[in-house]
Parts: structure tokens; sequence; C-alpha cells
């Protein structure tokens, strides 16, 4: 005879299905508590840059000096000086910066990227179908969509956006709110809202900034990946450089492993010849002075085996997470740097060696556990033996690197003895990597901006010149009116034009006794655009030009071929409506 379930099993089989919904319902806020909590898990890195660029510090409100290899996170804000050019990399998509241009990565994390250009001119290689469904570019007239993997190239000019597909596919959504705008391989079309939407369509041209674009583009091409490519995501930032400096071998211990083949220094040693930059987001970032030194020491580990430093990526990842450097961190407590103790000079103040492979790195840096697990191989977290494990080269004096004094070079761990052995009390752990003013404090100065030092204005060009590309507000693009019957111009104040004032000279950071301080041989620097470039030649396509506008015109009769344009003027002041700083991370949707 079956029995009724009683009223006490009935109430805890209720609070079981009542718990499990509790749990599901709140798993989602959980992780997007996490994800507010921790940096961004992408980054972009500066590949090179030719003449002055520039990039926002927020606490000092400085423009601090771009460098080689120097990370670019979500939120920070670039500028380029007259005749500079800069290449950055996130990922596999490349990004470039033309002179005199003013760029936001308002949104740089997973699964988005916001690219807001406030003046100027950049192109982007998209090489995923995928980084194209994440990737926008916004002007002052609306917002660029790539709708797959191509080669494009936005511009910010003084009153007009202008969008060019040398390949692929992109759509234009109007900011005021018009019937978007599309464009597909090999055209090119320039947006401006006088009292309506515009569009007009034209050939593409070619410029030096498009010249070296190209270029550019071709050489990236012909580069080899095919065997990083087996041990390493295309999304890893800087993985593109590996073939060509390095090799890769197997090991027993460590699996494959990277191995530079371009060192040329005997006491070189992973995070010692770069400096330090600060990231509002993840704190003291390594900036290494290697053409190749990106990867490496944002991802993985590295290892001593075979008597050579090896670099192990560890398990493979599509999408790894950065991390600013990978290093425990040691130094000698409340010690002032240049006092002598018993005869012996005093400890450094700070020094740091490379984590080796199984070995947890823990941010200092806001985070959330999930972030932990992430930025590290989870194998290691779980096992007990693994996390307790003292660090393999802490103690030892060819691995680890200091400053020995303010401002001061970055140098080996010295060693005593035949054991060579470091002294003692220079290896005492720190608990997490030191502040921002701490670090700063015996670190060489940065090298900023002077106020004054803003882009020349170029000359206002004639909109009764010949050529297409400048827009003002009252222009229509389709029609061309007598001299006589055309409304007079207002009078303009003439421009006083200003002496450009001197840039003060820079001290550059201290050698290293040797050489220039660059530990690997000498490679073919990359081509600037060339200087006599500067008349954009039409490219053999019909000359005829199609507008989009909302009313309808009469049949123009057909014109002669017109006299090849000038280069676009543009705007030298961001017309954002805003001053200078670092944007809210989470850009307004």
């Amino acid at each position: 005879m079956a029995t009724a379930a009683s009223p006490l099993a009935l109430t805890r089989r209720r609070w079981r299905v009542l718990a499990l919904t509790l749990l599901f319902a709140l798993a989602p806020g959980a992780r997007a508590q996490d994800a507010e909590r921790d940096p961004p898990s992408r980054a972009a890195r500066v590949v090179s840059v030719t003449g002055d660029a520039w990039l926002f510090d927020p606490d000092s409100r400085e423009w601090t000096r771009l460098a080689r290899n120097q990370t670019v996170g979500e939120g920070d804000r670039l500028r380029t000086d007259e005749r500079a050019h800069v290449s950055l990399r996130s990922g596999s998509t490349t990004i470039w910066v033309d002179e005199r241009s003013d760029l936001e990565f308002s949104q740089l994390d997973e699964g988005q990227t916001l690219l807001q250009l406030d003046r100027g001119d950049l192109a982007l290689r998209l090489r995923s179908a995928e980084n194209a469904a994440e990737t926008r570019l916004r002007t002052r007239e609306g917002t660029a969509q790539p709708e797959r993997e191509g080669l494009y190239r936005v511009e910010q000019l003084d009153h007009a956006s202008k969008l060019h597909v040398w390949q692929g596919r992109m759509r234009f959504d109007w900011a005021r709110g018009a019937a978007p705008v599309t464009l597909a391989t090999g055209e090119q079309v320039e947006l401006w809202w006088p009292d309506g939407p515009r569009a007009e369509r034209s050939p593409l041209l070619s410029d030096a900034f498009g010249d070296w674009v190209l270029a550019e583009n071709r050489e990236e091409g012909d580069r080899q990946f095919a065997d990083s490519a087996r041990y390493v995501s295309a999304e890893m930032t800087g993985a593109e450089d590996l073939d060509r400096y390095g090799r890769w071998e197997s090991t027993p211990d460590y699996g494959a492993v990277w191995i530079p083949t371009t060192l040329v220094v005997a006491d070189w040693a992973p995070y010692r010849y770069g400096h330090w930059a600060w990231s509002i987001h993840w704190g003291w970032s390594w900036v290494d002075d290697a053409p190749w030194g990106f990867a490496p020491f944002h991802y993985g580990r590295w290892v001593q085996w075979g008597g050579r430093w090896c670099w192990s990526p560890g398990p493979y990842v599509h999408r790894p997470v950065y991390a600013p450097a990978l290093v425990g961190w040691v130094g000698g407590g409340s010690v002032s740097v240049g006092i002598s103790i018993g005869g012996r000079p005093a400890p450094p103040r700070f020094g740091w060696y490379p984590l080796a492979p199984r070995e947890v790195y823990v941010p200092a840096y806001r985070h959330s556990p999930r972030y932990v697990g992430r930025v590290n191989d989870p194998r290691d977290l779980r096992d007990p033996v693994t996390v307790q494990r003292p660090h393999r080269y802490r103690d030892v004096p060819a691995a680890a690197s200091m400053l020995p004094a303010p401002g001061a070079a970055i140098r080996p761990m010295p060693a005593r003895g035949p054991e060579r052995k470091a002294e003692p009390g220079w290896a005492r752990p720190l608990p997490a990597a030191p502040g921002r003013n701490d670090l700063a404090a015996v670190l060489p100065a940065t090298p900023t901006r002077p106020p004054q030092a803003e882009p020349p204005r170029r000359a206002p060009r004639d909109p009764e010149a010949g050529g297409a590309g400048w827009r003002g507000e009252g222009q229509f693009p389709g029609r061309r009116e007598p001299r006589e019957a055309r409304e007079p111009r207002e009078p303009r104040a003439p421009e006083t034009q200003q002496q450009q004032p001197q840039r003060p000279a820079v001290q550059p950071p201290p050698q290293r006794a040797g050489g220039e301080g660059m530990p690997w041989r000498a490679q073919s620097p990359r081509e600037a655009p060339p200087a006599e470039a500067q008349q954009p030649r039409r490219m053999p396509e019909p000359p005829q030009r199609q507008m989009e506008a909302p009313r309808a015109q009469p049949p123009q009769p057909a014109q002669p071929p017109q006299a090849q344009p000038r280069a676009r003027p543009r705007d030298d002041v961001p017309q954002r409506g805003r001053q200078d700083g670092v944007p809210l991370r989470r850009d307004e949707r």
C-alpha cells in the first residue's frame, strides 16, 4: 500500500527547487559584477612609431611620449603630431594612425571594440568575421560598422566624415537618425549634414597615407605565421612576430617553447631590457625594447632550458587574457637606496624576476577570483603544491633585475661568492607590485608633451578650388553655379601666424655599456610614407561621381576630368565639446 509523502519531505523538495531557481537567477548578476571589477582582458600594442606620438595620462593630465611595444587599453587617448604615424595591433587586427590625428579607444574588451576618431585619419585591417562584428568606428557624423573582414579607412574632415573600402563591406549609421549608407569594395563616400543627410560617392583616391597603409598591409600579409599558429592563437597580441625572430622546440617538461634567435648580449634576461609604464587599468606594465617583445612578456611564462631562456606559452587559448607583466617583486623594504650597511651597498628598493611555468600570477590591481583563473592556467590553481611552491628565480641573480639607484638603468641583481648567490636581504619578496608613486620615485623621468606644442594649423582650403573632399556647412555637392550667382561669403578675420615654439630637448634614457642598450640584431626599419608623395593621385577609374541626396536633381551634362585634388585639411581641434580627460570605461549606449 502506497503511503503519501510527508509534509516535511515536500517542504525540503520545494526548498531545493527554490534554491536552484535562485542560483540560476543570480548567476548572471554575479558574472556581471565580476566583469565590472575586472580590468579589460584585451589590449593593443604599439608596433611602430614614426615621429612624435603621445598617450594621455588622466592622473597627471599630461601627454606622455608613446613608445614601441607600449600597451594601449580601453579609455586611452592617442595623439600624433605633424609627420607622425603610428601602427598598432590588437589580436589579429591592425590599426594605422595618420599624422595630426586624435584617437580614443572608447571600448577595447572582450567582444567589443569602439574607436572614436576626433580628428585625422586611420585605417583598419580586420582578419576575421568575428573581429569585424565586434568593431565600430565613430566620427562626429555617425558610426561606421564593418560587416566582414577587410581593409578600411575612416577620415574626420572639418565638417564631414569620409569612408574608404579597399576590401570588404561597411555600413555607416548617422548620428542624427537617417537611412544607413553602405559601401562595397573599391568605393569611397563623403558624408556630412548641413540641413539633412548628404552622401557623395567618388572614385578611390591615393595619397601618402594610403600608399603607406597599402605597403604595410602587403608586408604583414607576406609574414609567415604557420609555425606559431600550431601553439598560440592569432588573437594573442604580438604573436605575429614570433616566427620572424625565433624558433619553436619541443621539451619533455614544458611542451612547446619559443626561443628568441636575435639576442646578442650575455646578461640578457626577461624583463631587463626595457622600461616600466603606468596604465590606468593594470598599473605598472612592462615595455620591452626588443621588436618581438610583447607577447612573451604579457602571456605565458619564461624558463631556462638547455642553457637558454625559453618562453612557454602554456595551453592554447583562443583569446588569452592580457597581463601587464608576469613577474614577482622583491625589495629592500624601508631601507633607503644608496646607504651602505656594514661595508656593503644597501639593497635596492625594488627588483623583479620572471615567473616560471606553473607559478601563479596574483594581480596587484582590482580583480575577481574568476579573473585570476583566466589569467593563469586553471590547473595550477587547483594544485596546492603549485600554489605554495617557492618561486624558482627569486634567488637567482642572473634572472632577477633591479633599479640600483633613482633614475639609473636596469641592471642584473648582483651576486657574491663562488656560488653566485644574491646578497642577503636583497631578494625579500614583496606582497604585491609597487604603487605608482613608489616605483615612479626611482624611475627615470617620463618625457611629456609641452602644453603649447599643438599641431600647426593648415591653411584653409578655398572652396572654389577644384577637387572634392572639403565641405562647408552650406555646400551641396552636385551643383556649381557661376561665380556671379553665388552668395557672397562671410568675411573672415585674418589668422595671425604664430611661430611654433621649439620643443625642449628630451633627455634620453640611460644607456648600458657596450652599445645602444638594444640586445638584438639590427633589423631593417619600416619605411615611413615618402615626403614627396603629397599630391593625391586619382586611380584609373571613371571620373564621374555618384551622389546620394534626399532631393531630386536635374540631369547634369558630363563634366571634363577635374584637376588632381589636393590634400584635405583637417580640423586641428577636437569638436566633441569636452576637455582632455579619460572617458568612462563603459561608453554610453
